[in-house]
């Protein structure tokens, strides 16, 4: 009795209507693992067959259009055009496509069951992974060129503004310069600021001795009748007031060197450094701090088991142990 469907694992399916693709997929599977699915299996095989004809035949007429040579008394039969050679990615694309197409019908979930598919599951596999180099190697020889141009493109770059410091690469020549007018600057700006400071120290000093001397003259104020002496007083603690306030100024000055038109002017700026200090446990007592933060506890974990699995691998390490970490083996192909 012949069947019209197919019942796979996600439902039925109506032979006739299932692609050619699909329909060789199908039947291989049942004819691996389920072949007392007969009915099901020539049906298919019916399918594939008619299909594939379907598709020879197109091609061999050159797709729909009719061959306007083919008729009676013609005996000059067009010449046949060779198929493209696939080259590059497209070649790579076919055979991996191939592939994947192999792997889809043996990993369906079912397990191997004898040393005939064992043989063909690892060829299959090693094809894969020769796929697999294809395509880096590939993707390389297409980077390439466009690595080389990045690489002239980030030379002149470093030539230019490398930063001070790497391990490899030179400080660019803006940077050494940059830093070299900074520096200038940054002596001259520190010239000013000394001087604002000698000014401010001066303006306090000045106001805290005229501060005492109208303390001093109120005091007096207070106990004589003289006018003269509290005009004294009130005009001594109004001249100590006006040297507070100039003193406030001076402190709050901001010295600074004009950068020219449309720049922004040249000013100190306060930057904070952590230097470790130099004891047994400055380590601990900074770890101490820090082991409440969840963002470094993180990174420090990752750190932990960068290292373990470095380890791991290492068969003197391993024979040692880790303290905290279980050493395993797993056997992969």
């Amino acid at each position: 009795m012949t069947t019209t469907i197919y019942k796979s694992s996600s439902g039925e399916k109506v032979i006739a209507d299932m692609p050619l693709s699909y329909a060789k997929n199908a039947v291989n599977k049942l004819i691996r693992n389920e072949p007392e699915r007969k009915a099901e299996i020539d049906a298919l095989q019916a399918h594939v067959d008619k299909l594939s004809a379907e598709a020879e035949a197109k091609a061999l007429a050159g797709g729909d259009d009719a061959n306007p040579r083919a008729v009676i008394g013609g005996n000059n039969p067009p010449e046949e055009t060779p198929a493209p050679k696939l080259e590059g990615r497209a070649a790579i694309e076919a055979h991996a496509d191939d592939l994947l197409t192999e792997a889809a019908n043996w990993a369906d979930g079912v397990a191997i069951e004898n040393e005939g598919q064992a043989a063909k599951v690892g060829t299959l596999h090693r094809s894969l992974q020769e796929v697999a180099g294809l395509v880096n190697k590939q993707a390389d020889d297409e980077k390439r060129p466009l690595n080389e141009a990045v690489n002239e493109i980030a030379k002149w770059q470093n030539g230019y503004t490398a930063k001070a410091g790497m391990k490899t690469i030179p400080a660019g020549s803006l940077t050494k310069a940059i830093a070299a007018t900074g520096r200038l600057s940054g002596a001259w700006l520190q010239k000013l600021d000394d001087e604002r400071k000698q000014r401010e120290k001066a303006a306090a000093d000045a106001a805290f001795a005229a501060a005492q001397e109208a303390m001093a003259l109120r005091t007096e104020a207070k106990e004589t009748t003289d006018l003269a002496v509290m005009d004294r007083a009130e005009d001594a603690l109004a001249g100590a007031k006006a040297l507070l306030r100039e003193a406030e100024v001076v402190s709050k000055e901001k010295v600074r060197v004009d950068a020219g038109e449309g720049q922004r002017a040249m000013t100190l700026r306060t930057i904070y450094h952590a230097d470790l200090i130099d004891a047994p446990n400055s380590y601990a007592l900074a770890y101490g701090h820090y082991k409440q933060n969840p963002e470094f506890m993180a990174e420090f974990h990752g750190l932990i088991q960068r290292w373990a699995t470095r380890d791991a691998r290492i068969e003197a390490t391993r024979v040692r142990g880790i303290p905290g970490f279980n050493i395993r083996s797993e056997q992969v192909v």
